[in-house]
């Protein structure tokens, strides 16, 4: 395949070729480095533009309308042999690129909940793989029973061994929480004063691990209570408590 296919790159980065014209591109891509970098330059443009609009979600016949449109200007006759207009390294004629704009700006709004929900589950990943790696490396651990309305659920204080790492809970089977109410973890020393350690909200997932902002040593007592503020003093009652026994030494 020796001919060029810049022409139809606007529609291929939007998805609205078939799928036979798709597999063609995709074929000419892996063959032609400079078609190759223009359709990778398109990507960049495509994938930056919904970032710039605010979500909402387009009438379907508008969608339809639109990828037609894009998939329609593919079709139409070459210009003039001139030199096309330019946008960086790719090459897209005035008409193509303005489609092209309105598309993204549509399709984008469509999808944001979809990428929102993408980057949720990255996110949800990469910690899975910090919690993996700090469980690994070992470290010292104290398990707190819920009671009352937390019967059942329960959380592991974890304070990883490695450097740099930080110390986290990781609940398992957390209740509804009362609404205004703010699940808050305390670190309690020798001398009883409580020291708040994080605040959150159950996300609904069997397990949900919660990072604490200070170093485990020090403390003897670890506890969850449920708060009506995300700061102050602790007046809530305690839902989960564990002792925090001290490290111990070689003889």
């Amino acid at each position: 395949m020796n001919e060029h296919v810049q022409d139809e790159l606007e529609a291929y980065a939007l998805g609205a070729l078939d799928r036979a014209d798709a597999e063609r591109i995709a074929e000419h891509l892996g063959a032609c480095a400079s078609c190759r970098n223009d359709a990778a330059a398109l990507a960049e443009v495509v994938g930056a533009l919904p970032d710039t609009v605010t979500p909402r979600d387009p009438r379907p016949a508008l969608r339809d309308r639109i990828l037609a449109a894009a998939g329609s200007e593919t079709t139409e006759p070459a210009p003039s042999p001139s030199r096309p207009w330019s946008f960086g390294a790719v090459r897209l004629s005035r008409v193509a690129f303005a489609g092209l704009f309105a598309a993204v700006i549509v399709l984008g709004a469509a999808d944001i909940d979809a990428y929102q929900r993408t980057s949720a589950i990255t996110a949800q990943r990469d910690q899975l793989y910090a919690l993996i790696e700090s469980l690994r490396q070992g470290g010292r651990e104290w398990y707190m029973a819920g009671k009352d309305t937390f019967a059942g659920a329960g959380g592991t204080l974890y304070d990883p061994r490695a450097d740099g790492k930080q110390p986290f809970v990781l609940f398992h089977d957390l209740p509804p929480i009362q609404a205004g109410k703010v699940p808050t973890i305390w670190l309690v020393s020798p001398d009883s004063t409580w020291a708040r350690a994080a605040t959150f909200q159950p996300n609904g997932q069997d397990i949900q691990a919660v990072p604490i902002n200070m170093e485990v040593a020090g403390f003897d007592r670890c506890a969850v209570t449920l708060e009506d503020s995300a700061w102050g003093p602790r007046y809530g009652a305690v839902v989960m408590e564990s002792r925090i026994a001290p490290p111990t030494t070689a003889p």
